[in-house]
């Protein structure tokens, strides 16, 4: 009996204690134009034409690359920056949904691997990334992305190396 009651109370005291708020529900679409949109965001990189990303980033979208924040102009100058260490890349795996929540938020989650040979160390690496998109009146209000940079630091460590 102590046994049941110590259950029952800790069972009270966890559940009293939980700040949580329902998220709401969602519905998830894979092939919708947002979640188009960020295969095509992503093609754009591949290419190393941000034209697209200057077009569906809002101008005020605030953007974590790794938990560093930047706002929209300094991410595509580091995305461009980035672009120009690597002379191949290519897409190994994609895949993006979008969730429409009954709250009118709407999220796109994509998920790829990207093969990329560098420049300056010939090396090619192949990396796991993770992005999460948050839109408003279509626009990318907030993008965070989420990878390992050690390839990325890696290769602009090569470049500056030689330009010594």
């Amino acid at each position: 009996m102590k046994k049941i009651l110590s259950i029952l109370f800790l069972s009270v005291i966890t559940l009293s204690c939980s700040d949580q708020k329902p998220q709401g529900t969602a519905v998830v679409k894979d092939s919708d134009e947002l979640s188009l949109n960020s295969k095509s965001l992503l093609k754009a990189y591949i290419d190393n034409d941000f034209s697209l990303w200057e077009e569906l980033f809002s101008d005020n979208c605030e953007v974590f690359i790794t938990n560093n924040a930047l706002d929209k102009k300094a991410t595509i100058e580091a995305l461009k920056q980035e672009r120009s260490l690597f002379s191949s890349f290519s897409v190994l795996e994609s895949y993006s949904h979008t969730n429409y929540f009954n709250n009118g938020n709407m999220w796109t989650n994509h998920w790829f691997i990207v093969n990329a040979t560098g420049k300056f160390t010939g090396e090619t690496s192949t990396v796991r990334v993770h992005t999460d998109l948050k839109w408003e009146n279509g626009k990318v209000a907030i993008f965070q992305v989420y990878r390992d940079p050690s390839v990325t630091m890696k290769e602009a460590t090569a470049m500056s190396e030689m330009s010594k």
